[in-house]
């Protein structure tokens, strides 16, 4: 025999049967609206994404959706939300602009935004007794854009000085960025480059390189002797 509230629900729109349909094949996640909806899902990355897993569901126009409480936001995590709308016919926009990265703090709560931090920086002796750094900078799916990048050293001390940078580079964009210290006594050195956005928030990476300077040339060759062969 069948179901009257499924023939009702396929046929005669946005009615009490039909949101007994939504309800029942969604197991209550989702529901037929007649403005449409909005869902929300979660992923460690934009790339591994759930969209087979609704985690919440809104008006289409609502200006918040909250994940259920019992969903884990472990310390020292990053989570990627993204919000897609549905029209009243079930079908839903295939966007990732309303796209929003969180990030969780060790004690468990949301990460101050800041910039990315500084990828693959190289260092390398110049003119004997100065020490060349180049580093590229990438923007993608970061929470603050950067106005510009502090460096920092530990002057042989062991312990980098966080508190007196001592150069400051111009944020320009997308590219490979260089810069090189005055003349500098031989002995090891570790440095640091950190982002830093229009707010004074730095990123928090602990990432550092450290540099032999060496003051002493190799021997020249001395020819003895030469001859025709």
């Amino acid at each position: 025999m069948e179901i009257k509230w499924l023939k009702e629900a396929l046929f005669a729109g946005m009615t009490a049967n039909a949101f007994k349909l939504g309800t029942v094949l969604t197991f209550g996640w989702f529901w037929p609206r007649i403005g449409g909806c909005s869902v929300l899902y979660r992923g460690s990355s934009m790339e591994t994404i759930n969209f087979a897993d609704i985690l919440a569901v809104a008006e289409a126009q609502a200006d918040k959706i909250s994940p259920p409480s019992y969903l884990p936001h472990n310390s020292n995590s990053v989570y990627f939300y993204v919000v897609r709308r549905v029209n009243n016919c079930g079908f839903e926009e295939h966007t990732l602009s309303a796209a929003v990265k969180i990030s969780i703090d060790a004690n468990g709560d949301i990460a101050s935004p800041q910039p990315n931090s500084i990828f693959e920086i190289k260092a390398h002796q110049r003119d004997d007794d100065k020490i060349q750094f180049s580093w590229s900078y990438w923007p993608i799916e970061q929470e603050s854009e950067p106005t510009c990048f502090r460096v920092y050293t530990d002057s042989r001390t062991g312990q980098i000085d966080y508190e007196n940078p001592i150069a400051t580079i111009s944020y320009t964009g997308r590219r490979f960025y260089v810069y090189q210290t005055d003349a500098l006594p031989p002995g090891t050195y570790m440095f640091a480059v950190r982002a830093e956005d229009s707010a004074g928030r730095e990123d928090s990476s602990l990432a550092l390189t450290r540099i032999q300077l060496r003051s002493s040339k190799p021997d020249a060759i001395d020819i003895l002797s030469a001859e025709v062969l």
